[in-house]
């Protein structure tokens, strides 16, 4: 059986992680695992550090260094337990029984990706605790490159889900959101809107009556749109203008070297969009 899981770091936005995973976790009737990853990225607050010691000293000041780390270690852990006891007892206060919780030391990126065989997705807080004034965290990036499953970020309070915008563009990502939640939905039962984004009307239509016939083979109805002008800011619009609760899209579709130079389209969504944003890649 899948799970539906929880990433928790005791930031501003645990609460509503967990709200859309119980909420998930109950309409698919799943199982909900809650997440507290140990990131080792320890500094260390010693200052004369150049090497123009003696032996002696050197040798007490790396028996000082590793008992430093160790200290913080221990403090993480000792947190990321408070964090996960407190998060369990919310989510059995939610009427969900179902819950389990798991602490791991390393990166959450190579968590997940080891975790993935078991998962239906994994929801994630937009700014983690270490975040600061940033709004988005500082490991994105890395973690939807990284990881294949489907993944929803969050990055505002709870609401439930009751619609949802796809972007389509015919690439290989999209086309598996699209297979995806026409084959194995993991938002059932909930207004579907379908929007293209392209100055080229006629391949835009077209594409968007593809996907409307392959939903409708499905039993599923959609709404379809073709959008003109930048992609980013016509896709915030729409989802404005329609008040659709989550903007569903494939993920990082073109290469790391170009989106360095360009900008991505989708770091763009993630830094505009004032919903939660659902990703495959």
């Amino acid at each position: 059986m899948k799970k539906i899981l929880v990433c928790v770091d005791g930031s501003k936005l645990s609460h509503a992680v967990c709200d859309y995973g119980i909420w998930i976790a109950k309409k698919l009737d799943l199982p909900l695992v809650l997440l507290n990853v140990i990131e080792h990225s320890h500094t260390t607050k010693k200052v004369d550090l150049s090497g123009n010691i003696g032996l002696g000293s050197k040798e007490d000041l790396m028996d000082e260094l590793v008992d430093e780390e160790m200290n913080e270690s221990k403090q993480l852990i000792a947190k990321g337990k408070v964090v996960l006891k407190e998060m369990r007892e919310y989510v059995e206060s939610q009427d969900l029984s179902d819950c389990s919780t798991l602490q791991r030391h390393g990166t959450l990126d190579e968590t997940l990706d080891d975790l993935s065989k078991d998962l239906k997705i994994a929801i994630i807080g937009l700014k983690g605790e270490d975040s600061g004034d940033k709004k988005i965290g500082s490991h994105i990036e890395e973690l939807i490159r990284a990881v294949n499953i489907p993944i929803l970020l969050v990055n505002s309070e709870f609401k439930q889900i009751d619609s949802i915008l796809m972007a389509y563009d015919g690439s290989d990502y999209a086309n598996k959101a699209i297979k995806e939640a026409q084959q194995n939905p993991i938002f059932a039962n909930v207004k579907k809107h379908i929007v293209n984004a392209n100055k080229d009307t006629t391949i835009s239509n077209k594409l968007l009556n593809e996907v409307k016939s392959l939903f409708a083979n499905a039993g599923i109805q959609v709404e379809t749109k073709s959008l003109s002008g930048d992609s980013v800011e016509e896709l915030i619009r729409y989802q404005k203008e329609n008040n659709l609760d989550v903007i569903a899209m494939g993920a990082y579709s073109h290469n790391r070297f170009r989106s360095v130079i360009f900008g991505s389209f989708t770091t763009q969504m993630l830094l505009k969009s004032e919903k939660p944003l659902f990703l495959f890649r």
